[in-house]
This record gives structure tokens, C-alpha cells and sequence, in this order.
């Protein structure tokens, strides 16, 4: 696989996919053992970090790699 043909775009996306993945699993766990909050609401928390990282950091990343 030639990495070096991958747009900008394609960086930006990729990258803030597995950052947002890591923070949701990240905000999951620290909700439901650091603060012993139920699973559910922690998991439902979880995913809106994940999106909510995902969303921030895409067009910066895309602003980043674009250059």
C-alpha cells in the first residue's frame, strides 16, 4: 500500500477517527470505574466524546495536512 498517495483529506479523516475512537473508549472507562457512574450513561457518554473529538478535530487536521 502507497501511504504517500493518500489525499489530505484522507489523513484528516483517518487520524481523527482513531483519535476520537481512543478518547470515547478513554472518556468510557474513566466515567464508569473513575467515577462509578452506570455503564449505560457511561457508554452513552462515551460515544458523544468520541464524536464530539471527531468532529472537532477533523477540519483542523484537514487545515494541518493541507499545507
Amino acid at each position: 500500500m502507497d501511504l504517500e498517495s493518500w489525499k489530505p483529506d484522507d489523513n484528516a479523516r483517518r487520524l481523527a477517527t482513531l483519535i476520537g475512537a481512543f478518547g470515547g473508549v478513554f472518556g468510557f472507562v474513566a466515567l464508569w470505574m473513575g467515577l462509578g457512574l452506570n455503564p449505560l450513561l457511561a457508554l452513552l457518554c462515551g460515544v458523544l466524546i468520541g464524536f464530539l473529538l471527531f468532529a472537532v478535530l477533523r477540519p483542523l487536521l484537514r487545515a494541518v495536512f493541507g499545507r
